[in-house]
């Protein structure tokens, strides 16, 4: 007896499963970012259990046990480490007298302006008078007199608020526990996720490879390969420049006497997940620091020692860019800087920071499926010199 369907009948069920696939992804929408975590979370702690599997001879259930409770340790010991190098950054900024700061801006603005209200250059007859345009701007700033100190509330407006201010803070804490149990509830189930997860990896990709027909399976596995690399370069890369950027700034902030040279060295590291963006901002909190304090022995203003922080900011990012990004990342991640920018805008919009961290190497694997989409769409092969190399050290082996 023929069992086999026809033609239409395959057709039909394959579109049928391609729109029961669509229709689980979107009923998994919100549970999304808890699924990306679990797998990042597994990716991470894989190799660490192959480690310890291969090096130390641990059973698998053992090594998965132990590389999750190290990650809960870093977890947890991370903030402890950073709350005292922050607190000395904000106790740092808590300390500046702003109405002089206020006073001083102030003051140096009038004597820039009035410098260039009439500027000499040799390739003109006359000098150049921008004083219509400067000197109002000169009386706007004569005008604007020094910062007042801020006036306490009177005791009167105090208790008045006293009494709105418990309330709310009833329902705010009533929130807060609320959250809390979320978050807890949340962790605990990416946790085990997780584990169950790294546990079973290998199972996950034969299960997956075993749907490919046979024919496809060698080149659907190489893609498998590549993706595994991206991300695997991706993530490793990242923690390498974090480390290397965090060390470097550090070091040259206090060898230029910057304050909380330390707290702005962790900061520039883990800022450099936001691609691009990131090392931006670290450059603007770093210059900031120097207009307002200075440098601790620098015998220069604020103002030149901010240009010289700026200067190496810049170039500590240009050398990261030009040798360390292309040796570090390699070309598993080797996209043009506007891609990125644009990928992490959209990511930005669609998966919040989930979406700005995971952008850069989402678009790389999105290269990787379309080329080889692409390749098979025009009857190539995608893959066949990579998999003439495989497997010509097999053919020799067969050989001899």
């Amino acid at each position: 007896m023929n069992t086999a369907w026809s033609t239409t009948t395959r057709h039909i069920v394959g579109v049928g499963l391609v729109l029961l696939g669509l229709c689980i992804f979107y009923l998994s929408l919100s549970v999304l970012p808890i699924l990306i975590v679990t797998a990042l979370s597994a990716f991470l702690l894989t190799p660490i259990v192959q480690f310890l599997q291969e090096r130390w001879r641990i059973p698998r259930l053992i090594a998965v046990l132990l590389s999750y409770f190290g990650m809960l340790i870093v977890v947890f010991l991370s903030p402890l480490l950073l709350i005292g190098p922050v607190m000395q950054g904000f106790t740092a900024l808590a300390a500046v007298d702003y109405h002089i700061f206020w006073d001083n801006t102030l003051t140096w603005l009038r004597t820039l302006l009035v410098d260039v209200r009439i500027i000499k250059l040799p390739i003109l007859t006359a000098p150049l008078d921008l004083s219509p345009i400067i000197d109002p701007t000169l009386q706007i700033l004569r005008n604007t007199g020094t910062m007042a100190p801020t006036e306490l509330p009177s005791i009167e407006t105090m208790l008045n608020s006293l009494q709105s201010a418990l309330s709310v803070t009833f329902s705010l804490a009533t929130s807060v526990v609320g959250t809390v149990f979320s978050w807890v509830l949340t962790l605990i189930i990416i946790l085990m996720s997780a584990i169950y997860l790294t546990l079973d990896s290998a199972k996950f990709v034969h299960y997956f490879l075993d749907l490919v027909p046979a024919p496809y399976r060698l080149e659907v596995g190489h893609l498998l390969e590549r993706l595994k690399k991206v991300w695997q370069s991706y993530i490793r890369g990242q923690i390498t420049l974090m480390l290397i950027i965090g060390a470097t700034i550090a070091l040259g902030d206090m060898f230029l006497g910057m304050p909380s040279a330390f707290a702005l060295g962790i900061m520039a590291g883990m800022l450099e997940l936001l691609p691009y963006l990131g090392p931006f901002l670290a450059g603007i909190l770093a210059v900031i620091v120097a207009l307002i304090q200075g440098s601790t022995y620098l015998g220069v203003s604020n103002f030149t020692f901010a240009l010289i922080v700026a200067g190496f900011y810049l170039t500590v990012h240009q050398v990261k860019d030009v040798i360390l990004v292309p040796r570090i990342l390699g070309d598993a991640v080797d996209l043009h800087p506007l891609v990125v920018i644009i990928g992490v805008a959209i990511g930005a919009s669609v998966g919040d920071i989930l979406g700005v961290l995971l952008a850069t190497p989402i678009i790389a694997s999105g290269r990787e499926i379309v080329w080889y989409l692409y390749a098979k769409t025009l009857g190539q092969e995608p893959y066949l010199l990579q998999l003439k190399k495989q497997n010509l050290p097999k053919q020799k082996a067969k050989s001899k």
